[in-house]
């Protein structure tokens, strides 16, 4: 396989995690700021969407090196509106587990709950 996603059980805690969907014949990761408002609440139901990403990622360097001399890795831009100090401000985002849809034979691997750490600072390695 040229790339695998590590997946885990989504919990009541997990809501907001993205999760792997299959889409026009590809493995593909859907996150909560994709979904229109209208379906955000199905989106968060453990029991339709049962995994999310840990983004824990294996994938095959050679398999990079042919989609970049390609120019075939054509990450979606998600906007994520925030604000800083006081200062509405919009970060553009990609998410590096969208790269799934690009490679041929990825898959997603459901692993234990403990192979998931949360890192959003670099104090949570700590």
């Amino acid at each position: 396989n040229e790339y695998c996603m590590e997946v885990t059980p989504k919990t009541l805690a997990d809501v907001k995690g993205g999760t792997l969907i299959s889409y026009e014949g590809k493995v593909q990761l859907l996150e909560i700021a994709q979904v229109p408002d209208e379906n955000v609440n199905e989106f968060k139901s453990i029991e339709k969407f049962k995994i999310f990403n840990t983004n824990n990622l294996w994938v095959n360097l050679g398999a990079i090196k042919r989609l970049v001399e390609a120019d075939a890795l054509k990450m979606e831009i998600i906007p994520n509106p925030k604000e800083v100090d006081g200062v509405k401000v919009l970060q553009l985002e990609t998410a590096a587990g969208a790269a799934i849809r690009f490679f041929d034979n990825a898959i997603g691997i459901n692993v234990p709950r403990s192979r998931f750490l949360p890192v959003k600072a670099t104090s949570d390695l700590l």
